[in-house]
């Protein structure tokens, strides 16, 4: 009963670590990164560039969220190293594009609440599934012996 019980849970987690990692990892980085690329005439060149790496960033988290799926170590390695990668650059590129909103003045025009706060609203929860990938990795490559 309770080996079922497990296997269910992990089940349960892993199925709303793809939700999670396909919305806020995947969805929510190209979208904004593609904002920015679709505008970039009147960003400039270094908005453009978030953009890019945002979309970039998008791409990394989400292929090392769902290769933590696999339980190969050198599949949880390659995992581990695309979440961590991906996870930083998505979050260098947060703090240069808020730090530019803030400094431009960018404001919603319905609410004018600071862009910048926006951005952090949709992007800062990319990190909760590549934590849960990271958290699995780990278990993954400490269970699984050597090849």
């Amino acid at each position: 009963m309770k080996n079922t019980t497990n296997k269910r849970l992990k089940a349960a987690v892993m199925i709303i670590m793809v939700i999670l990692t396909l919305v806020y990892s995947l969805i929510m980085p190209i979208m904004a990164g593609s904002g920015l690329l679709w505008n970039g005439d009147s960003y400039g060149s270094r908005i453009v560039n978030v953009g890019i790496f945002l979309i970039i960033s998008g791409i990394l988290m989400t292929a090392g969220n769902l290769l933590s799926l696999c339980r190969k170590r050198i599949f949880c390695v390659i995992s581990a190293i695309l979440t961590a990668v991906g996870l930083i650059l998505c979050l260098v590129m947060i703090y240069i594009l808020c730090s530019h909103a803030d400094s431009a003045g960018w404001a919603d025009n319905y609410t004018f609440e600071p862009a910048s706060r926006m951005y952090r609203e949709r992007l800062l929860p990319a990190a909760v599934p590549c934590i849960m990938a990271f958290l699995a990795n780990i278990k993954n490559i400490k269970r699984v012996k050597k090849l």
